[in-house]
């Protein structure tokens, strides 16, 4: 997100940074694979055999693990699921491998790689198992995982058909793209026909880079992970070919029978579809595509929707009413609760499709609609893209031209997490070709704001995924001189795709009539507070260097430019106080207030408030500790994903000079950092931010 900016009269609200990033488990170089339709469909894939060459045929014995051959294995893991702790497992029982067992010497026999298909695993919630499949483990990408044995501890001596040893095994584990040393311990029972092997370890899941999960107001596990492997091997001819296919299909969900169509059809139809259907914003995470969809995880929507997860609404009853309130009447959520309570069944056939009965987005008028003239694409090596892409507004006339509505479209959904929008005066055309001179891609690189110094640049709008179109009251609007043009800071997130992107701003624009009658210029103001949080003791006492603040602002200036540096002690300027007055921790959270005027005298359009992973409650309060205070925006369990613009339903007044209290809370328990760090203000998601800023219609 922009940081700290020259702030022009006609400055905007902007939003904030939103990752929804994906968490990758398995890894796919051993096998071919293709995707269609974001459904997993493996190729050819068999379980790994031992190559058999020269071997005893009375000393020796191969002995196979076969997908569902009564082998398993499972997670194990600590979560704590909308405030209740438990303990969560997951299983699979497609996995595959072989040992070559020797009945001379069995401490010179070979066990050989074990596969695991991780598209299988499934607990006791099918929307936890959707979410893993598709946001966690990423399994339609990476469906396997492996072990390879390096060492083996505590076989017999001797062979005695029936006995059971104590086992150390060592070896690698690849999960994702990352490869570990593991070990496992258990014991293992051997037959002339058969193996049993129970074996367990403890892994990291930040090792793996698919842990700690951390879900704002749902789902939080620990990093440690348990893996239990249970495995079944039968002996068979050396000469073998067959080692049993990892193939395997998602077993069909069993639905009951239930009252469906009259009321809870309707609920979902009106709040959930037109986000969670194929191709819409949440279906990454959950597509609610058909009746069937629905019932499968019936008791997930009980939870989900009771806890006031989803439909996904933050601010607190300290808040105003806002405009777009999606979170469920009272009545919507009994219905929903008492169909879950019976059975959460169907009275219509599963395949009946679900169809959106309320627009997802608010219309505006498409005047004009305008994109970069080339798409961008990324590259890998730069997980976390800043580009500013540059925007042409059409004026045939040459007289300007009025706006009073502006949405963004983004174009590679997948891989746009936000868009801050810029007017850019045509005297800054120079220097932007210069910027767009630096490489052969469209637009150019630009980590703090648009990254211009002519002046007149200022915000008009942002985007974040959940985010309306802006449409200003009748009267109301933005003014762009002849030459303008719009200048779109994207932040691009890439995990494993660079789709190409050439994203769209719509814009709305006055009609003549609205032109004669007048038209005010819309006021925005943004308003920054210190964001200081320190390592704690314990952290500290681990010599991890980047806990040192002077450390860190180095870092920042390499990263992303001297400017970055300045920034986090320019934040407490602004606020008049020092470090000492922010640098302060109870437990893991930190705090900051800071008091500031306001700028402009009107009705406040909109309040925004920015924070990044590390939030944990904001707060923007008028008039604070006066007879009149009043709380423009509560938030008491932040959440990165959804940072909005909030339009209050009712007038509130707002007068130059008047007293704003910006707060914002941080803890470093709701991140896991590979090592410990000093956090301060910055564009990183491991920076943060108190950003806030007010839209304001000024009186006639």
């Amino acid at each position: 997100m922009a940081a700290l900016r020259r702030l022009q009269p006609g400055q905007f609200a902007i939003l904030g940074v939103v990752v929804i990033g994906s968490l990758l488990m398995a890894t796919h170089d051993q096998w071919d694979w293709v995707l269609t339709d974001g459904d997993p469909q493996t190729t050819d894939v068999e379980a790994p055999t031992i190559a058999v060459e020269e071997v005893d045929e009375e000393t020796q014995r191969l002995y196979r693990i076969s997908p569902n051959n009564g082998s398993e294995v499972r997670y194990v893991v600590t979560e704590r699921l909308a405030g209740t702790e438990k303990t969560t497992v997951g299983t699979t029982t497609v996995v595959g491998g072989d040992i070559l067992f020797d009945l001379e010497d069995p401490s010179t026999s070979t066990i050989g790689e074990v596969v695991v298909n991780v598209e299988m695993f499934t607990s006791d919630s099918n929307l936890r198992d959707k979410r893993l499949r598709h946001d966690f483990l990423a399994s339609t990408h990476f469906p396997f995982a492996r072990f390879e044995p390096t060492s083996v501890e505590g076989l017999p001596i001797t062979f005695v058909d029936g006995d059971t040893a104590t086992l150390t095994l060592a070896g690698n584990l690849t999960v994702k793209e990352t490869t570990n040393e593991v070990v496992f311990s258990g014991e293992a029972t051997i037959t002339d026909g058969r193996i049993l092997a129970s074996v367990s370890t403890s892994i990291l899941g930040s090792a793996f880079d698919v842990g700690p999960i951390n879900i704002a107001r749902l789902a939080h596990t620990d990093d440690e992970i348990t893996l239990e492997f249970d495995l079944v091997a039968d002996r068979i001819d050396l000469d073998a070919t067959n080692s049993g296919s990892l193939e395997s299909g998602i077993p069909a969900d069993e639905i009951a029978g239930g009252a469906f169509a009259e009321h809870v059809m309707p609920v979902l139809q009106a709040n959930c579809v037109g986000c969670h259907r194929s191709g819409g914003p949440g279906w990454s995470t959950l597509a609610l595509d058909t009746a069937g969809d629905a019932a499968a995880i019936a008791d997930d929507i009980a939870l989900v929707t009771g806890v006031g997860y989803m439909p996904p609404w933050l601010p607190s009853e300290e808040s105003p009413d806002f405009l777009n309130d999606w979170s469920l009447t009272d009545d919507e959520l009994a219905v929903l609760a008492e169909w879950v309570a019976n059975g959460g069944g169907l009275d219509v056939a599963p395949d009946t499709p679900l169809v959106s009965t309320a627009p997802l987005l608010n219309p505006i008028r498409r005047n004009i609609v305008t994109s970069p003239a080339e798409p961008y694409v990324g590259s890998l090596e730069q997980k976390d893209d800043y580009r500013c892409q540059v925007y042409e507004v059409p004026d045939p006339e040459g007289d300007g031209t009025w706006i009073t509505g502006m949405g963004f479209e983004p174009d590679a959904a997948s891989v746009v997490h936000h868009a801050i929008i810029s007017r850019v005066p045509a005297s800054a055309l120079p220097e932007i070709e210069a910027r767009s001179a630096e490489d052969d891609k469209p637009g150019y690189e630009c980590f703090v704001g648009e990254g211009l110094t002519s002046g007149g640049v200022y915000n008009i709008d942002g985007w974040a995924p959940g985010q309306q179109p802006t449409e200003f009251p009748d009267g109301v609007g933005i003014f762009l001189e002849s030459g303008d043009v719009i200048v779109n800071q994207i932040h691009y997130h890439f995990d494993h795709e660079t789709p190409p992107d050439q994203s769209t701003i719509v814009l709305q624009t006055a009609t003549p009539d609205e032109v004669a009658a007048g038209i005010r210029r819309i006021r925005g103001s943004a308003y920054t507070t210190p964001a200081e949080m320190p390592c704690t003791p314990e952290e500290i006492a681990t010599g991890a260097p980047l806990c040192d603040r002077d450390a860190v602002l180095v870092e920042l200036a390499g990263l992303y430019g001297e400017t970055a540096a300045f920034l986090p002690d320019s934040m407490i300027r602004g606020c008049g106080g020092q470090l000492s007055d922010f640098d302060q921790l109870d437990g893991t959270v930190a705090h900051s207030s800071c008091d500031l005027a306001a700028r402009n005298t009107g009705t406040i359009f909109s309040v925004l408030g920015h924070m990044h992973e590390f939030g944990a409650s904001y707060r923007m309060t008028l008039h604070p500790d006066a007879p009149d205070e009043r709380v423009l925006l509560d938030i008491p369990v932040w959440s990165f994903e959804w940072q909005l613009n909030y339009t209050p339903v009712e007038e509130i007044r707002i007068k130059r000079g008047d007293t704003i209290r910006f707060e914002c809370w941080w803890d470093r328990s709701l991140v896991h950092l590979e090592e410990p760090r000093y956090v301060t203000w910055n564009e990183g998601t491991v920076d943060e931010m108190c950003y806030s800023s007010i839209r304001v219609i000024p009186d006639q």
